[in-house]
């Protein structure tokens, strides 16, 4: 068991070393995807203020887009030290195309656990579908946001009330990163945590079609393993990082096509 956890680490050691030399013969192509990333890390922190703004982010008038408000309502959860501004570029995109019912939720992920927040996306759920008359809902989830969606669908009977679950730079394995926090909760995301041994020990939705996408650029994916979920469909997009997923016409194509069914 020792020399097989050995043989694992040596290949993907082995497998980072190749990717970074590959970047490094293209280093014009390696600096500007890097400030790309850097722009949208910085964007995403200025787009922060919006929150402020109410229940829900401002989004394109209906006048401007495609009427098809048959379409389900989308909730969007966010990831930690986040808010629901991480999603305003994402909405605008999907209103030009026709969605118009949206919820995003602020949460406290600095001071909550993942099951009271999966706890507080099950009332939401559940208001939106009175709200909007509707079954099923769809979820879009950004970073740790994916593994409170995750704990609604699989510990919280959310499997089949949320029609889709996309997961944007979401580390299902666990990421190495969150054992330097102080708080107990978000080390709870490392690999191999108590939480996510539970999760990844149950099967994946049978009923919520599920998908996970990730970046090669995205440093909080450690190992490379990270975003991936066991069962369930993961696209990797090369130079995309873990902000510059929430900015990415690549994604919103995902996202969009994933979505209308």
């Amino acid at each position: 068991m020792l020399h097989l956890d050995s043989s694992i680490k040596v290949r993907e050691s082995y497998l980072a070393s190749m990717t970074l030399i590959r970047a490094l013969t293209k280093p014009g192509e390696l600096a500007w995807n890097i400030t790309r990333e850097v722009g949208a890390s910085v964007l995403a922190y200025e787009l922060y203020p919006l929150a402020i703004l109410g229940n829900s982010l401002p989004a394109l008038p209906i006048f401007w887009t495609k009427s098809q408000s048959h379409r389900r309502p989308i909730l969007f959860i966010h990831g930690i030290f986040h808010n629901k501004s991480a999603f305003f570029y994402l909405k605008q995109k999907l209103a030009a195309k026709g969605w118009h019912h949206f919820r995003e939720m602020d949460l406290l992920t600095s001071v909550y656990t993942i099951p009271r927040l999966a706890e507080r996306v099950r009332c939401e759920v559940d208001k939106l579908r009175e709200e909007y008359q509707t079954d099923q809902i769809d979820i879009v989830a950004h970073s740790m946001g994916g593994i409170i969606a995750r704990y609604y669908l699989q510990k919280l009977n959310g499997d089949g009330v949320a029609k889709n679950l996309i997961t944007l730079g979401t580390p299902h394995q666990g990421t190495q990163w969150s054992k330097y926090s102080l708080l107990p909760h978000i080390r709870e995301l490392q690999p191999a945590s108590n939480l996510l041994k539970e999760l990844n020990g149950l099967e994946p939705p049978q009923k919520t079609r599920a998908v996970s996408v990730s970046g090669t650029l995205d440093i909080m994916m450690s190992p490379a393993t990270a975003p991936q979920w066991s069962g369930v469909r993961h696209i990797e997009l090369k130079n995309v990082g873990h902000a510059g997923l929430l900015f990415s016409k690549r994604v919103f194509q995902i996202v969009a096509c994933h979505l209308d069914d």
